[in-house]
């Protein structure tokens, strides 16, 4: 796993005002091998910044990204071709 770069990658962020610090303590925690604490931490912090954490790690690391929150995709689909349950309903319901 790419420890070291999603660190480097997520301190990117780290002069981002109000939200620096959690960037920081995210990146040190997945450098430390802490992934199930750094997913907990991510899960409690505001929507914009909790987004562009899972980005970025999604985007560095896949397999960081499936140890953490259990897929590698950031809408959930995981490339299966399926948007929701109710795209699928309306599909079949239709006028086919």
């Amino acid at each position: 796993m790419k420890l070291k770069t999603t660190r480097n990658n997520l301190l990117k962020y780290i002069n981002t005002p109000f939200d620096g610090q959690d960037y920081e303590t995210v990146a040190h925690l997945i450098a430390g091998n802490q992934l199930i604490a750094a997913a907990n931490f991510i899960d409690r912090l505001d929507t914009i910044v909790r987004d562009t954490m899972k980005i970025v790690i999604m985007n560095t690391c896949p397999k960081i990204s499936l140890e953490m929150f259990g897929t590698t995709s950031f809408y959930g689909d995981d490339e299966d071709g399926t948007w929701s349950e109710f795209a699928e309903e309306g599909l079949t319901e239709g006028g086919q």
